[in-house]
């Protein structure tokens, strides 16, 4: 991910309040989970796993914090029992930026098969546990996405996915 696509995320980030940053490192989003990690606003947490971060920010959120979890589509599959059990059952306020492998343009040479499985699992798979999404490509429409993503979750009381891919992404 690049400076410019950091920087909108983060600023925007800071302008809906969101000041907890959930994190699962992995490199396509190194950076911005490193940015984050730098700059005083945010309350950043790395967690080990999937389902412990998104336990970690259902309680944060239903305890009345903006929060938003940063992960790879690999974290959100495996996930996936938390996001939907939590979604479901309690309606947690979260945004989750997730990058997505295996969208058209993934120049990250992971073998063709294994980014072939994540474009056809992980859309079909948040249908399956309803929870809403959006794929975000392009950098004129990164800032309204979060937006719209940001007001989306608290609106629903439910959490929030957006598909970080595209030239948002690599």
């Amino acid at each position: 991910m690049d400076q410019q696509s950091v920087q909108v995320i983060v600023e925007t980030l800071k302008e809906e309040g969101i000041d907890l940053a959930v994190t699962l490192p992995e490199e396509p989003t190194f950076s911005l989970t490193e940015a984050m990690r730098q700059d005083p606003y945010f309350q950043a947490v790395t967690v080990a796993g999937e389902g412990n971060g998104l336990a970690f920010c259902a309680g944060a959120a239903l305890g009345g914090r903006r929060v938003v979890f940063v992960t790879g589509v690999a974290g959100l599959l495996v996930g996936s029992w938390a996001l939907s059990q939590m979604g479901m059952v309690y309606g947690p306020p979260i945004l989750i930026l997730a990058s997505y492998r295996g969208d058209f343009g993934d120049h990250s040479g992971i073998p063709g098969s294994q980014l072939l499985m994540f474009k056809q699992v992980a859309e079909p798979l948040l249908g399956a546990l309803r929870v809403p999404y959006r794929v975000v490509s392009q950098k004129a429409t990164l800032k309204r996405m979060i937006q719209e993503g940001s007001f989306a979750c608290q609106d629903y009381s439910h959490p929030i996915v957006l598909l970080l891919s595209g030239e948002v992404l690599w």
